[in-house]
């Protein structure tokens, strides 16, 4: 008899980003590691000082000029990143959706809409956990900024989204 595998971390609770973690093949793969690189950013945007969402500095890119705006781009961008996939499977989607910052007036704000963006997420590839390579590979699109992205790639990228903003936010001036 097979070891029953450890209750995700991210399963329940205030921590809870998706509502099936743990799910199948790569894409309950890519889900789960979605979920705990939303967890490590929302961490480290809890950890900063009170009033820390209003910090500001110099930055020629409105979404990185304070913690809020940059929070806010995170969570709009998680959103978009699902419209894709939503898109490409002929689903319903909004294809220019807009996060607005004064939605984040706490760090817990941050958490419970990041939560929400990926739990979008989760219901953009429902049905695909047994898709053929060739089947993910049919969903291609091409994103605004230029390359073109299946499905598994737009995750990925957005897993790397959030680590690179953890990282951000850990070195921002103080």
């Amino acid at each position: 008899m097979a070891p029953t595998p450890p209750e995700s971390p991210f399963a329940a609770g205030p921590k809870n980003f998706l509502d099936h973690p743990g799910g199948p093949g790569p894409f309950g793969a890519l889900m789960d590691e979605y979920a705990r690189a939303a967890e490590d950013f929302c961490r480290t945007v809890e950890g900063l000082p009170a009033g820390a969402l209003d910090w500001e500095r110099p930055s020629d890119d409105p979404d990185t000029a304070s913690v809020r705006f940059l929070c806010a781009h995170v969570c709009g961008a998680a959103r978009r990143y699902a419209d894709y996939i939503r898109a490409a499977r002929g689903l319903q989607h909004e294809s220019s959706f807009v996060f607005a910052p004064a939605e984040l007036r706490t760090p817990a704000d941050v958490r419970e809409k990041l939560a929400e963006m990926l739990r979008y997420s989760e219901r953009a590839i429902a049905g695909l956990e047994n898709a053929t390579e060739a089947e993910i590979t049919a969903l291609a699109f091409k994103v605004r900024w230029g390359p073109t992205y299946d499905p598994e790639m737009i995750l990925e990228h957005g897993i790397v989204h959030l680590l690179r903003h953890r990282r951000q936010l850990e070195r921002w001036p103080r």
